[in-house]
């Protein structure tokens, strides 16, 4: 990956005199997206795992955000392999069809979580909601896999249609575009056309929660309930803002470099890239250092703190899992030195 960007960035203008040419840009960029890559994939491992570990988090909304991380890692890992240049027309052509499946099936899943938070705080007006039936939430899991699987595998079908009609000498090459935008036409009506439609839902559905949230916590009686149930809704609310308002900046700036060449509109091809390469981490963070998870962090923590457990037929309470060797107990030899230490 030595050249990144070759034949893609052309010079910004001489910022500093003589200080900034071609190579550098280029340089500094390819370092960042690979660097920003790498950070993004771990962060996304680290938060799989985290919503995976937790029984509290695995809700229909966490394991929905849970099929939105592992597409997200596949999107980062397919576009860094485009991105360090592929020689192979149908390489390059494969990795196109799986980037533009992966991202459609990250917006389709941010809206399946956005439509699920709605129907939650729809059903439950109380603080504590209540179970549903299991038949129940799997029927609504299987509605939200055939929308989030299927809308992104019509798109691709129809993308490679339109590719396999259109003529080879409009069909864009894809090396420029680091194997992922496809011809202006095909882009525009199989990724852009369903990706507003579905940023569109989403916007709708988050006014609507904001709009549930106020209605439900003023029902509530006690002032007690209604601060703690609108910090926890409005929690969750704030979180799916920030996911759909960083992916939304992200697919305006690919838009925008995709329409407009990348050599007379390198601002928009660097931002997408550079924002293509960080908007791991930036979600992985985001889901993972919230207040709900954290909190259920301190929680599994002090579980085990203070565990209590039997031992020699008598109950032991452990102040601290560090301190395991010495216990709340009455059977002195428990206290004594075993084995005995050697004289000094």
């Amino acid at each position: 990956m030595e050249s990144i960007y070759p034949r893609r960035i052309p010079m910004l203008g001489n910022l500093t005199g003589t200080g900034w040419t071609v190579a550098s840009q280029e340089s500094i960029l390819s370092l960042i997206v690979v660097l920003g890559s790498s950070v993004s994939l771990v962060g996304l491992i680290f938060a799989f795992i985290t919503y995976s570990l937790f029984s509290d988090l695995r809700t229909m909304s966490g394991t929905a955000l849970m099929y939105m991380l592992a597409n997200m890692f596949l999107t980062q890992l397919f576009y860094v392999v485009g991105v360090g240049g592929v020689q192979e027309d149908n390489l390059c052509l494969c990795l196109a069809f799986g980037i533009h499946y992966l991202r459609l099936a990250i917006i389709s899943w941010l809206c399946v979580m956005t439509y699920d938070m709605l129907i939650t705080f729809r059903n439950n007006v109380n603080l504590n909601p209540r179970p549903e039936p299991v038949n129940v939430l799997i029927s609504r899991f299987v509605q939200y896999s055939l929308f989030a699987w299927g809308m992104p595998s019509l798109s691709v079908i129809i993308a490679s249609i339109m590719r396999v009609m259109a003529s080879h000498q409009v069909v864009d090459n894809l090396n420029p575009y680091n194997c992922w935008f496809f011809e202006k036409t095909i882009y525009n009506v199989t990724f852009v056309g369903p990706a507003l439609c579905c940023f569109l839902i989403i916007m709708v559905t988050l006014i609507r929660s904001w709009l549930t949230i106020r209605a439900t916590v003023g029902l509530q009686v006690n002032k007690k309930s209604r601060l703690k149930m609108h910090k926890k809704r409005m929690l969750q609310l704030h979180l799916y803002v920030k996911i759909a308002t960083l992916l939304f900046a992200i697919n305006v700036f690919g838009s925008a470099a995709r329409n407009k060449s990348p050599d007379t509109d390198s601002i928009a091809w660097i931002a997408y890239n550079v924002g293509h390469s960080l908007q791991g981490i930036l979600v992985a963070l985001a889901v993972t250092c919230n207040c709900q998870v954290l909190k259920i962090y301190t929680k599994s923590f002090a579980k085990k703190r203070w565990r209590r457990w039997t031992r020699n037929g008598s109950e032991v309470a452990l102040f601290d899992k560090r301190d395991n060797d010495i216990s709340d107990t009455t059977y002195l030899q428990n206290l004594t030195w075993e084995p005995v230490p050697l004289p000094v």
